[in-house]
């Protein structure tokens, strides 16, 4: 917002405010001596304490942050290298080698002002010479950035980005990067696509080479979007952004005036002005009216002047819970149940929830997460929940708002999980709780989902 002026003082303040919010939790994940992890606790992850590194140092251009945070992380990592010159992430989701590692490393060491240390100058050593080998697509990705960022002219990094060019596929006017096994962050499929398309298109643009392959993976970026504005995954979404921001200051200004005209059903709702000052801001229009149910809706979009633009269109609508489809359980990814000893109370009275969760299908998700509905009015008893953690049988956990969130990390097809915990009653009321799910968190489409329960609570 700073960059494209389009922040008034309201919301500067806000972005501010969530910015300061988040950066004080990310301290929480520092671990003792230097380095990061999944929840703050011993040993640090090679790959987490550098995706740490990158957050802070983005968030530094912002936002006022510690150096010596940046600085621990740094010479954690640092000397975290190997002999060879690479980094291996053991205990994250690094797949096998070491270039995805090792690449990604050297990225945050050189964003972070490390450019011109030794250990860099292993690392692209290292970089150079396992990339010429390397067939996976994302891993190539994070190569390919790495030496962009070190030195986006040498004639090395070129022959990366060629190949990493190769590996494309065109779809039409799209074209995108497939993932192999999985990213990081434990992405597949669709979203582990997403991540490796906008992990190209970043390094495509940085060196200014293949525009054409450039902008049609943008073209695949603003397509996947989903009806809320991001991208399903909170990495598929940073990423997207970082490859659309860095495309848009490439592009730079609109060089003139153009009028957008937005209908439903043949009636005008809104004109938009477009000009140099907000050819880069995302315009919202939303119909709450004259749209016929149950029939056709037709959405017009003209445009007056020069230039030319991307535009989704998303609707959402509401049914009743007994005509929500569901998922047959055969054919879920994971399996969510969830009883009440009771749905008949009176205040201050407990109810006992019991939950049970199970993977489908052979394996391993890295790291699931339960949501489970609170109604209103209900007290979540937390020792419960925190004694699970105690034990080992779930990660985390947080209660937030009408839900409580639980991570399940590494949870196995060979050891389904089954748990309880209480809530007190503080009001009187009927009330329905929100929905429970389970689902693989960065690969949030295999969702399993729990009607929501009615519970009264009497005087």
């Amino acid at each position: 917002m700073q960059t494209t002026g389009s922040a008034n003082p309201e919301l500067q303040m806000q972005a501010e405010t969530y910015v300061g919010t988040g950066y004080q939790r990310l301290l929480t994940f520092e671990v003792s001596g230097g380095g990061f992890s999944l929840f703050g606790g011993s040993p640090a992850d090679v790959f987490l304490s550098a995706y740490g590194l990158m957050e802070f140092n983005d968030m530094a251009r912002g936002y006022p942050v510690d150096e010596a945070v940046i600085e621990r992380a740094a010479n954690w990592l640092l000397s975290q290298q190997q002999a060879d010159g690479s980094w291996q992430a053991h205990d994250y989701r690094a797949g096998e080698g070491t270039l995805g590692a090792t690449a990604y490393v050297t990225w945050a060491l050189i964003e972070a002002g490390y450019e011109d240390t030794p250990e860099v100058a292993r690392a692209i050593a290292h970089i150079r010479e396992a990339a010429m080998t390397e067939k996976d697509a994302y891993n190539l990705a994070l190569a390919a950035n790495a030496l962009a960022a070190h030195d986006a002219k040498d004639p090395a990094t070129r022959e990366v980005l060629d190949t990493l060019y190769e590996t494309r596929i065109q779809d039409g006017e799209t074209v995108y990067w497939p993932m192999g096994d999985m990213s990081f962050m434990g992405a597949e499929g669709e979203s582990g696509s997403i991540e490796t398309t906008a992990l190209a298109a970043y390094a495509l643009l940085r060196a200014g080479v293949h525009p054409d392959a450039a902008n049609g993976a943008l073209s695949y970026l603003v397509q996947a979007k989903d009806s809320w504005g991001t991208w399903g995954t909170t990495q598929a979404t940073i990423l997207s952004l970082k490859a659309l921001l860095l495309a848009s200051e490439a592009e730079g200004r609109a060089e003139g005036a153009a009028t957008l005209s937005v209908s439903l059903n043949n009636e005008l709702t809104q004109e938009i002005t477009i000009d140099a000052d907000n050819a880069d801001v995302v315009h919202v229009v939303t119909f709450d009216t004259g749209f016929w149910p149950g029939g056709e809706n037709e959405v017009q979009i003209d445009l007056e002047g020069v230039g030319n633009l991307m535009y989704q269109v998303a609707t959402r609508y509401y049914l009743p819970w007994d005509q929500v489809p569901t998922t047959p359980q055969g054919e879920e990814l994971l399996t969510i149940d969830v009883g009440y000893d009771r749905t008949q109370l009176a205040v201050n009275d407990e109810v006992t929830v019991d939950v049970g969760v199970r993977l489908n299908e052979a394996g391993v998700v890295r790291m699931a997460l339960v949501d489970l509905g609170v109604p209103p009015g209900f007290t979540v008893l937390t020792e419960d929940l925190s004694r699970l953690v105690e034990k080992g049988l779930i990660a985390r956990y947080e209660v937030a708002g009408r839900q409580v969130i639980v991570y399940l990390e590494d949870f196995s097809s060979e050891a389904p999980l089954t748990f309880s915990y209480r809530m007190r009653a503080r009001f009187p009321m009927r009330a329905q709780t929100p929905a429970s799910m389970a689902y693989d968190y960065y690969n949030p489409e295999k969702l399993s989902m729990r009607a929501p329960v009615v519970v009264t609570v009497s005087e």
